[in-house]
């Protein structure tokens, strides 16, 4: 009797220590919880210029400009901290232009930004790093070609930078209006590690201007759309079938018109945000 225990005996510790290998091999097999998306803090500057903040990551984009004419435009209190690189703009990793329009983009300005900024590095296109090269042969100290990435792709075509944890598609666009139909706007759709935002600066709602970029698969976050997109029934079609965003903010507004506007916007966008003062903050 005594051996038929042990035996039996033997057998229950054989099949409990069998057992806890397997718990401790379903356990190594199960695949770690997804980690969450970043925080990310949005500081509206004015009419299309925003600092977005996200871990390490520091990207100012459309925002050092002086005159916006009928659109919003930094305060000179504003631009001397920018320029500076004093707070809440110090450690800016990347500066961003859609275009050189001056109510995106004033060319001395950036130059003196990145004098005195040396570690932000510049994104834009041709067309502004031609009306940048102008300033750059009237001083020498504004040469700073090592800060700069030129993106040199054709009308529509797409070319990607990517810098640590930061990822970003930089997309030829055609502006809007006919007047402007040769100037190049650069969409910007940037991946903080999870956290997708896009930023459009003043492309044209027109098909060919989105079809091809794959922004409907991107899961966006945030979309950075001016006032035009919401007011137009083919703009509407573009973000529904093309961009196909979890929230829209909306840039380029006439602050004149807001009141009437902002209404009709709201009836097809509900959930759509505008900042309305210079430096408000939200966090995504």
């Amino acid at each position: 009797m005594k051996k038929h225990f042990t035996i039996y005996f033997l057998l229950l510790l054989s099949h409990s220590i069998f057992a806890q290998d397997m718990m401790i091999t379903d356990k190594s097999s199960i695949l770690p919880e997804p980690l969450p998306a970043p925080r990310l803090e949005v500081t509206y500057i004015a009419n299309s210029g925003f600092l977005f903040t996200s871990g390490s990551n520091r990207v100012l984009i459309d925002a050092i400009y002086l005159d916006g004419e009928v659109w919003e435009a930094p305060s000179k209190k504003i631009l001397k901290s920018m320029v500076a690189g004093n707070p809440p703009f110090k450690n800016i990793t990347h500066l961003l232009v859609s275009h050189y329009h001056e109510d995106h983009f004033d060319a001395t300005l950036t130059a003196k930004f990145l004098v005195n900024n040396p570690k932000t590095y510049l994104i834009t296109n041709k067309q502004t790093d031609s009306v940048m090269r102008r300033v750059l042969k009237m001083d020498p100290q504004f040469k700073r070609p090592e800060q700069s990435k030129i993106i040199e792709t054709p009308m529509f075509g797409m070319e990607t930078y990517e810098s640590g944890s930061l990822r970003i598609k930089c997309m030829a666009q055609r502006h809007m209006g006919k007047e402007d139909y040769n100037v190049m706007s650069m969409g910007f759709l940037i991946d903080f590690s999870g956290k997708k935002v896009l930023h459009i600066g003043d492309a044209d709602f027109t098909e060919e201007n989105f079809k091809d970029f794959g922004l409907a698969d991107e899961n966006i976050d945030i979309a950075f759309i001016h006032y035009w997109f919401l007011l137009d029934c083919e703009g509407r079609r573009i973000i529904d079938e093309y961009i196909k965003p979890k929230k829209i903010v909306v840039t380029h507004i006439p602050y004149d018109e807001l009141r009437r506007d902002y209404k009709r916007m709201r009836e097809y966008y509900p959930d759509i945000e505008v900042f309305l003062n210079h430096m408000d903050k939200k966090v995504y």
